[in-house]
């Protein structure tokens, strides 16, 4: 038996080796695996993959794509870290090195916490303690996994900011959801103007439940209704069709924004 404090670098078949459980990364660009493996055939491996011993058989920790890669080559072997590890430190390993990757998109990382809790049984502090954040930003981040899948969505091909999807999830409404995320995508927003959106769909909704209420009357979401986008220059939310075009240049336009 292997001690957990040792471990031996050597070539282990590919065909021993089984992916990770419990895998978080949404997106494996097709053409990233493909110059990985050109690179790889060019100059070798330059980096060995690890591996958990699981039985007669092996758990890929991390090393994914170049696992993926030396697949797609067809080589037989790859070249690998081999330690023996419990389930909650090959959870912790492998989630250490996907917070890392300078492409990890908001629904990713959360997912790489619940993983951590759901597969591998961390509590939230735990997760925190380990990931070196507040238990509140791990909280945060997982929440994002409960809002719908349009919104999920949009936050994860980073469209919107968490802050603008977390203002966005209080209309309930899927049919208005979209109307409203419709113009986010496409004309852009900012936390403030989402929040007015949410505000003014809380406000027609109260008035439909409330039909006697002053000021009655609720908008159909096929109806006209106000669009907001934000003011170039103190970012606010202003009802499109209001604006004012000035005509000037761009260091008057800087000398006017540094001057507010």
């Amino acid at each position: 038996m292997v001690q957990r404090s040792k471990q031996t670098i050597k070539n282990i078949s590919l065909d021993l080796i089984d992916e990770p459980k419990g895998v978080i990364r949404m997106d494996i660009d097709p053409g990233g695996i493909e110059e990985l493996a050109q690179s790889i055939s060019e100059i070798g491996l330059l980096q060995p993959i690890l591996v958990a011993i699981d039985g007669d058989r092996f758990e890929l920790v991390f090393g994914h794509r170049r696992w993926l890669a030396c697949e797609k080559l067809g080589l037989s072997s790859i070249r690998s870290i081999v330690r023996e590890m419990s389930q909650s430190e090959i959870g912790i390993a492998r989630a250490t090195e996907n917070i890392s990757r300078a492409d990890l998109t908001p629904i990713e990382e959360a997912a790489i916490y619940k993983n951590l809790i759901d597969i591998y049984s961390l509590s939230l502090e735990q997760v925190a303690q380990k990931m070196g954040k507040s238990a509140g930003t791990i909280k945060r981040r997982m929440d994002l996994l409960k809002m719908p899948p349009p919104l999920q969505k949009a936050v994860h091909s980073k469209q919107i900011s968490i802050s603008v999807a977390e203002e966005l999830w209080a209309i309930a409404d899927m049919t208005d959801l979209d109307y409203y995320l419709t113009f986010a995508l496409d004309g852009g927003c900012t936390k403030e103007v989402a929040r007015t959106w949410a505000k003014e769909w809380k406000d027609k909704k109260r008035r439909q439940d409330n039909p006697g209420v002053e000021g009655g009357g609720v908008l159909a979401p096929t109806e006209p209704r106000p669009v907001y986008v934000s003011c170039d220059l103190c970012v606010g939310p202003m009802e499109q069709g209001k604006e004012i075009v000035l005509r000037i240049c761009p260091e008057c336009h800087k000398i006017i924004k540094q001057n507010m």
